[in-house]
Order: C-alpha cells, then structure tokens, then sequence
C-alpha cells in the first residue's frame, strides 16, 4: 500500500529520466536490429537473417551456421519487444503516479477550504482556527460527512496509486523473471499491462477451485476472463504459469467430470437446463483455455519451456479426481489433447508432445479380457480403450466434433492440423519412431463416441460410423503434404520442400498398404494430398515405366491404390480429378518440355491412369456401390485452397476441361459397372478433346490437324489404361 506520505513526497525526475533513456534505447535497438540497409556499412540483424536465409549453404553450415544466424536475428527482436514493453509500462507509471499526486493535492487543497485538515500522514480532521482567524470571523466547522468524504477520496487516491505501483513491479518482473534470453512478447500500454494482470490473477484464483464444485456462474466468468484476452500472450504466460501444468490439467479433467459436478456434497446439480447450459461452458472452457496455453506455449521464457516439458511428462499420469481404475480416472494426454484441438501450439513443443504421446501408446498397448465370465477378449488395444465400455469415462470433449474425446490423439492430431510447419516434422519424422507408419497403418482405432449418442439401449461398441480419429488425422496429414490449414480459408500453398515430398511418399507406401481397408474418411483427404502433389502425380500417372534416376517418380504400384480408394468416394474422386485437369492443362500451358507433344501425351496418360483407378474401385464396390444414382460433384471450392493456381484468364481454360468430364460423369454412374473395361474411354471422350484444344491453343505451330491431335491424345489415354493394369493390383 502506498502511503500519504509517499506519495505526497514523491519525486518522479528520476523515474522521467528513465523513460527518456528507454527511448533513446528503443531507437538505437530498432537500427540495430532491422534498421541497416546494406549500404554504407550499415548491417541490420534482419540483414543478417535475409542473407542466412537466401544463402545456398552446405554440409554444417547449412544446419548450425544458418540456425544460429536466424536464431540470433530473432533474439534482436526480442531485445527490441522488451524495450519497447518496459517503455511502455515507465512511461505509463509515470503519467499514472503524477496524475495521482496531482490528484492527492487537489484532494487536500479543496479540503483546507471547507475546514478540513490533512495531516503528514493522511489523518483527516477538521482544522483548528488561528487565534486571529477565530477572532475577526466566525468559522463554520465541517459535518462529519464532509470529512468522511474527504478520507473517502484520499483513500481511493492512494489505493489507485498503489494499484499503479503494483502494476508497474509485477510488469517489469515479468521481463525480469528469466536469467537468460528475452521476452518475445510483452506489453503495448500500462492500461493494457494493468487489464493483463487484473485479469489473469482473477483467473488463477478461480482456477484453484474445486472445479466439480464451481458454479456455472463462476465459470461463465472463467471462459469471459480468457475471451477478452485473444491475443495477449503476456496474459496467456501468466495463466499457464500461475496455474501450473498439474493444476491446469486437474482443473480440466475435473471440470469436464459432470458426475462429480451433478453429486457434489452429495447432492444434485439442479435442473436440466442447469446441464445443458454446463455442458455448453465446458465446450467454451475446452476452446478458451486451449487457445490461451497455445499462445502461452510460444514463449521461450524458461517457465514456459518447464511447463512444457511437465505437461509432457504428466502424459501418462491420472490428472482426473480418481485413482486407479475408477471412473474418473483421467490421463494428462486425454486432457491436454482436448485443449490442443484449438489454437495454433508452438512446433517444437508439438512434436515433444506427440513422439511422447505415440511412445506411450506403442508401450501400452495390448490384449486384454474383458471383466466377468463372458468377456470379450480384445486384441491390440489403446490404453484409453481397456476398460469395458460400461465402466468407461463417457466424455472429455463437448464441442463440434462428433467424439468423446478419450482418444487424445483425435485432439492432437487437430492440433497438427493448425500448425502445417510442426505436422511436416511429424509425419516425415523416423527418429524415436516412424509416426507416419503408425498413425497411417498400424494404430487400431477405437470407438470414441458419446454413449448417448447411440441412442436408448446403444452400444458404443455397436458404433459403425465415421470415426473421429481419421477424419482428425486426414486433416493433420493435408497440413503435413501441403503446408496449409485445412481450417484455414485464407491459406494458400507454399512453396513444397523435401519433407513435403517425403510426407506424400509415406502417406502413399503406408496407406497402399491397407489396400481395401483404407479408411473411407481419409479419401477426401488423400484427393486434397494429391491434388496439391499435382506436378509429381501428373508426372508419374503418365510415366511410360519405372525409372530409378527419376527423383521425381513417385511408386507408382502405391500411386494406383491410393487412387482407386480415393476413387470409391464420389466427392474425392471428383477432387482428385478436378485437381489434376489444373495440373495437365498447367502442364500443356508451360510447355517446358523438349517436345511440345510429351505434354500432350502425358495428359492423355495421366487420363488413362485415373479412370483405370476408376474402373478398379467401382468394381470393388460393385455389390455395396457408395456413389449416387446421380453425379453430384459441385465444383473445385473443396481444393482450392490447395492447389497452385494457373492464374484467372488460364482458369478459364482449366473450367472447359473440367466442365466437359463432368457432364459425361452424369451420364456414366451406372452404365460403368457394365461395361468392360477396355470400353471406359467412352465416358472421356470429350474430356480428352478438350484437352487435345487446349494444347492445340497452346501450341499453335504445332502443324498438325485437330483430329491428328485428339487421336494421339487418345491413343495415349488408352496405352496408359492397359500399362497400368499392368501395375500390381491393376489387372
């Protein structure tokens, strides 16, 4: 508490002095870190960066030189943020304190006019008259209202000072806390800095509650406190740290517990409305507090990178309120992957998390018996998924999705998902282990649904619909091929890498080798994988044979079963193909080859190879055929976000193509399955045309007749049909 006396007495000379000296140092900083230009000898951290970056480095250069430059560039930019934070908050603790101590004189000044004395130390009383001034007038004294009023607002002068000054050391602690490195985030204003810490002490003190026993009320105000803080990452450090990793799973697992909510102190949780709107909390609670620790997890504060490394290690530790096989049992990797499915997590720390989570899976998985004398005996089985389903937790996650969040890689897996970056590393990672090869073939799904949703007398061992767990893994596996989001409307690809490369590469050798046992909800996915793979897919579809000392082929056995399962969907196959008439009419547009035809025969071939895949999964499902009677693919919305564009006026081009296949399609969703399949050309006949035009208009010296040209563009269609069934599965 800031006393009268130190606040009447206080001298800010000094503290104004610092707040011009952070100025001037926020000034040399920025120069020092982005402001050199390359000229004059003037060099800039950034300047370094760029130049690290463009550099063509081998060998350890590439991996230690290159990373310690950029790194270094960062950390100037971190020096930079935490300059400006500590001028920000000096400069506002000054306006503050001097804005206080004008207000405590004018508190007092106004007070001696009414009879009122303020003494030393803040006592207030009413004035004593001088002899004199007693004896020339007569003095009213001042009612007791008026002094209180007087203490009242002296009291409030000094609690806001004291506020200011709280603010201010809790401010600079938090840059001061780590004895190595800096901050990469901090304040923007002292008003800001203020709301940050009001909010987040509030926050924790809620969050050490008992959570089965929090009110609706209370935790309507837990999930207000977190959404008026999107993007604050000072608030969200101090949230994680101020609650702990053990507490911060605890709270979760104990809050999403709605049988210890509903029997608290022995009683019940009140009316059907009062569960229904619990439920609505926790699935705002799961989203709130998910994104707010994947903000915090960007830090590199050593706080931070602790937290981290404890959630991490708590994995496979019970977090929930029971012990041993009880209900309430909870794991730290239940909990914290239901957080994970929001917001975008730090890559590092991703990985960590996953190598552990997939770890401990592989060690803990195995047989099991169910309890009493007619128990099922259950092969490789997820620890999540050993006990019966009439002694399992019903539900950890009350959000969109349809799952009831005990499996901890669906949240996870969503969680790569929102950062493309960190799912590259995991699904082209070898080292602890082949994550692509146990994600994509040998993990065993479980049945992860709420029992309700069975309906009366349901079982969840009965469930046969889609599964949570793929839908979840096809969309880490799109971010992890293509760089992109595939929650992300804005995003566009990037530029592909080689772990990119070795992404599409896995994805194809493991999930060829389920053959039919491809899960159905990751076709859509697959289409998107290989659409975006359009230049290397066009180019191996159409390749006349193997080629070791092509880099660029891809298996083309592993190619062709890939395509035939995602041909058994009626909306993938049409993504598939949509994606790749971008790519053979792109093809046809650059012309890059030494011969302009090869690109003409490609496209032919690449044709021949789809509806070869076609032909194969409509003959795999020609008992049980999934399609509908009618053709209903809409178009390339589902894709474009994914697909490398040919610009607008070539798009133009790219729709003629696409446009003529899909009207046949319309045509052909029956007929097909009677046809043999040396006939299924019938039904591409004016898709190849259109492609035979487009190259025609692309190469208009080509010196032939448009009937030559759509001749050689069948012919090559029809030479790569029988080629390719030539491949392994493809007779």
């Amino acid at each position: 508490m800031v006393t009268f006396q130190e606040l009447n007495d206080l001298r800010l000379g000094k503290l104004q002095s610092a707040v011009a000296d952070w100025q001037a140092m926020i000034d040399k900083l920025v120069k020092v870190a982005d402001g050199g230009d390359g000229g004059d000898g003037e060099i800039s951290a950034a300047d370094l960066a760029a130049k690290a970056k463009a550099a063509d480095w081998k060998g350890q250069n590439a991996t230690v030189t290159k990373d310690f430059v950029t790194v270094t560039a960062r950390e100037f930019d971190d020096v930079v943020t935490v300059a400006r934070s500590v001028h920000a908050v000096l400069s506002g603790a000054h306006g503050k304190l001097t804005k206080h101590k004008s207000d405590l004189a004018d508190a007092v000044s106004r007070a001696a006019k009414k009879n009122i004395y303020v003494n030393e130390k803040g006592v207030v009383n009413a004035a004593v008259p001088s002899p004199q001034a007693a004896g020339s007038a007569k003095i009213e004294p001042p009612t007791q209202a008026e002094i209180d009023a007087v203490a009242k607002e002296i009291s409030t002068i000094l609690t806001a000072a004291a506020e200011t000054d709280s603010t201010a050391a809790t401010a600079l602690r938090f840059h001061a806390k780590d004895k190595h490195g800096f901050e990469s985030s901090g304040f923007n204003s002292f008003d800001s800095a203020q709301k940050s810490i009001e909010d987040s002490d509030e926050l924790i003190r809620l969050g050490k509650l008992d959570p089965s026993k929090i009110t609706n009320e209370q935790l309507e105000r837990f999930n207000a406190l977190l959404k008026a803080h999107p993007n604050d990452p000072v608030f969200a450090e101090r949230v994680a740290l101020g609650l702990g990793p053990e507490r911060t799973l605890k709270f979760f697992a104990g809050a999403v517990d709605l049988d210890s909510w509903e029997n608290r102190d022995g009683g019940t949780a009140g009316t059907r409305e009062d569960r229904e709107r619990r439920m609505e909390l926790l699935g705002t609670l799961e989203k709130q507090l998910g994104t707010t620790l994947a903000a915090a997890s960007h830090s590199n504060s050593e706080g931070m990178e602790a937290w981290k490394e404890r959630v991490v290690a708590l994995g496979g530790e019970n977090v929930g309120s029971g012990q041993g096989g009880s209900q309430t049992r909870v794991h730290g990797f239940q909990a914290m992957s239901n957080l994970m499915r929001h917001g975008k997590y730090e890559g590092e720390f991703l990985n960590d998390y996953g190598n552990a989570l997939v770890k401990y899976e592989k060690e803990n998985t195995e047989d099991v018996k169910d309890p009493g004398p007619g128990g099922e005996r259950r092969e490789d089985v997820l620890p999540w998924d050993r006990l019966p389903s009439y002694a399992k937790i019903d539900q950890l996650h009350y959000g969109e999705n349809n799952d009831a969040g005990t499996d901890p890689m669906t949240g996870f897996m969503k969680a790569l998902a929102h950062n493309p970056d960190a799912a590259t590393d995991f699904f082209s990672a070898t080292d602890p282990q082949d994550n692509a090869q146990y994600l994509l073939k040998d993990r065993q799904p479980m049945n992860d649904v709420v029992p309700d949703s069975m309906g009366v007398g349901g079982s969840v061992d009965d469930y046969k619909g889609p599964k949570a767990i793929y839908e979840a893994t096809g969309d880490a596996l799109v971010a992890a091929a293509t760089g992109v989001d595939p929650d992300d409307s804005s995003a566009r690809p990037p530029e592909h890498t080689g772990q990119h490369r070795q992404v599409l590469d896995n994805s194809l050798k493991y999930l060829a080798a389920r053959g039919d046992d491809f899960p159905a909800e990751m076709r859509d996915d697959m289409a998107i994988v290989l659409s975006n793979h359009g230049d290397v897919v066009h180019h191996s579809a159409s390749a006349l044979a193997d080629d070791p000392t092509d880099a660029r082929l891809l298996d083309r056995d592993q190619l062709l079963e890939v395509s035939k399962q995602v041909s058994r969907d009626q909306n993938a196959y049409g993504m598939l193909n949509e994606g790749l008439n971008q790519e053979m009419y792109k093809d046809i547009r650059e012309n890059k080859a030494e011969d302009p035809k090869e690109t003409l025969l490609r496209a032919g071939g690449t044709v021949g190879f789809l509806e070869q895949a076609r032909y194969q999964a409509l003959v795999t499902d020609k008992h049980d055929p999934s399609w509908d009677a009618k053709w209903l693919y809409h178009g390339f919305g589902s894709i474009v976000n994914f697909v490398p564009g040919v610009g607008d006026l070539a798009q133009r081009g790219v729709d003629a193509v696409t446009y003529e296949w899909q009207q046949q399609e319309q045509d052909r969703v029956d007929a097909i399955q009677q046809q043999e399949n040396e006939k299924t050309f019938v039904g591409r006949e004016r898709q190849l045309q259109a492609l035979a035009d487009a190259w025609i208009k692309a190469n208009p010296d080509h010196g032939s007749s448009r009937f030559v040209i759509t001749g050689e563009i069948n012919g090559a269609a029809y030479d790569a049909n029988s080629r390719v069934k030539g491949l392994e599965g493809g007779g």
